[in-house]
């Protein structure tokens, strides 16, 4: 218990193990500190804060943990985890533990706030309160036991790229990113939401009462909260993200029969192809047999390679200053159906992204791009890049003894990598770029702006080229918000002497726009869709 005249002794102990008392009155909100120069107290800022009003402001929970407090019963307990700031991208995490009693008749609360000083050692936090399984179950009931005339949600997160993570820093490491996501999620669940980790490098809350802006506020935060401040292990500084998938049952409807499966299958979608992806789930029939239809999709795939049906659409990349002079070319993967049809990709690349089968596809469409440089000496072509490739000794295998029999290749071709497949392993990326150098290829940083690129490692790469994404490019004549992000963006490039490309040129005063903010290629539907090239034209006629 807090006291005035706590012996230097207790004192010490306390300061030992991390640990700082107080206690809390309600009626008149004054906060008594067991000793104001406790080490938590400096570490965690607290040593201004007299009230409970302001130790709130000085915390995201702040508005659930008054609320808790307010609304408990004597003799209840909670928890909350908070975090403090404790450098420029670092932060320090703690546990309150709260417990809600009467003392001479006053309401009071007392608590323990210990320093979390590795998340790894962290034990009996909310996230690890309930096995996966359990902690599903205990948000659905959260759910269903609410009533109709409130909006009801679930909300799944989950690490983007954490197979390629374990693969990259090994599994201790990976164990010690996910404890702290953990940790950051749970910090910022409201009074009417349930948290729980729900899977392996996945997390949900359970929310009532609000809406759908309200939700997808409450996800981008989670994201922040995740993705801005560098995360601390044994093998140095990791930055990490997360996507989200949103199911959300509004004010009188009916809660879909499995919300968790609902949420799994909209952060699926939303993971696709991009990092901090955010999805609601589509409230119709369709959805609940999503998955079946990935692996039906996958299925059909790996048949199309097999049978030698994948094909590469083409899409022009131009001159910004000369629009009818072709500057390279974009390498999109297709299958051709049984009818004889290119078959876009974002029909099956879900399926396969879902699945992990990405490599297989990285591996045909890098096939089929060799195939026509060696045919064509004139063409020149960009091919996407997983991160699941950049580690896959077989893709690497067919560029190396490719570029045995034709060197010249290597000089017309590029690699377009994502500012995510960087970021996971830059040590690792960096020897794989240099490798594949070697050889005279190139390599573009695609959707740049979009992701958040330490510019140390941007320094390092030293990309060729950087596309810009979509999202700063559409309408940008309309949006002069999107015109000063791209005069930075371009700034930056021009610095380290990279090209530019921008995504998604569908209008003429947007293409006019983009030529007078320096852009160097334009691409995108004004100047071409994608299209089978004439090599692979009989494929297709063959086929139907």
């Amino acid at each position: 218990m807090p006291n005035e005249t706590m012996a230097g002794t207790d004192r010490e102990v306390l300061d030992s193990f991390d640990l700082l008392l107080y206690r809390w009155n309600l009626l008149t909100d004054q906060i008594s500190w067991s000793d104001s120069e406790n080490s938590v107290m400096r570490a965690s800022g607290l040593t201004t804060a007299a009230t409970g009003a302001d130790l709130n402001q000085m915390r995201e929970d702040g508005k659930a943990r008054t609320e808790w407090a307010l609304f408990a019963a004597a003799g209840d307990s909670n928890r909350f985890m908070f975090s403090m700031p404790s450098g420029p991208v670092s932060v320090s995490w703690f546990d309150d533990q709260m417990h809600r009693s009467d003392i001479n008749g006053v309401p009071h609360v007392t608590g323990m706030i210990q320093r979390v000083s590795d998340a790894r050692h962290l034990r009996g936090g909310v996230g690890d309160a309930v096995q996966h399984r359990e902690g599903r179950a205990m948000l659905v009931d959260h759910l269903r036991n609410a009533s109709s005339e409130d909006d009801r949600a679930y909300l799944l997160f989950g690490v983007d790229s954490l197979r390629d993570l374990n693969r990259a820093l090994g599994p201790d490491v990976t164990d010690e990113i996910v404890a702290e996501v953990d940790l950051r999620v749970a910090a910022l669940r409201g009074a009417t939401t349930l948290y729980a980790r729900v899977g392996s490098g996945k997390f949900a809350l359970a929310d009532v009462g609000s809406g759908s802006q309200a939700l997808a506020v409450l996800a981008r935060k989670v994201m922040d909260r995740v993705g801005r401040t560098e995360i601390r292990t044994s093998s140095g500084p990791v930055t990490v993200s997360v996507s989200a998938g949103i199911c959300h049952a509004q004010r009188g409807s009916r809660l879909p029969r499995d919300p968790f499966s609902n949420a799994l299958i909209a952060y699926d979608e939303a993971r696709i192809g991009r990092i901090e992806g955010l999805r609601f789930s589509r409230q119709d029939n369709a959805s609940v047999n999503l998955r079946e239809r990935y692996v039906s999709g996958a299925r059909l795939v790996m048949d199309a390679i097999a049978d030698g049906r994948m094909a590469v659409a083409l899409q022009p990349i131009v001159r910004a200053d000369q629009p009818n002079t072709v500057s390279f070319q974009e390498c999109l993967a297709r299958i051709i159906d049984a009818s004889g049809d290119p078959v876009p990709a974002a029909s099956f690349m879900p399926a396969i992204e879902h699945l992990g089968l990405v490599r297989q596809v990285d591996r045909e469409v890098l096939r089929l791009a060799l195939d026509l440089l060696e045919t064509n000496t004139s063409q020149r072509l960009s091919v996407n890049l997983s991160p699941q490739s950049m580690n896959d000794s077989e893709w690497l295998s067919i560029l190396e003894t490719r570029m045995e029999r034709s060197a010249d290749i290597g000089d017309r071709l590029i690699f377009e990598v994502t500012e995510s497949s960087a970021m996971l392993d830059p040590s690792r990326t960096l020897a794989f770029m240099n490798r594949v150098r070697g050889y005279g290829c190139a390599f573009a940083l695609d959707d740049f702006g979009a992701g958040y690129t330490s510019f140390r490692h941007f320094r390092d790469f030293r990309f060729d080229a950087v596309k810009i994404d979509g999202s700063f490019v559409s309408g940008i004549a309309q949006s002069d918000d999107n015109q000063l992000l791209l005069r930075t963006l371009v700034s930056i490039a021009q610095h380290f002497s990279m090209f530019t490309v921008a995504e998604f040129v569908e209008a003429p005063e947007d293409a006019e726009l983009l030529r007078s903010l320096g852009v160097d290629c334009l691409q995108g539907y004004l100047y071409g869709v994608p299209a089978l090239p004439e090599a692979q034209k009989p494929l297709a006629r063959l086929r139907a």
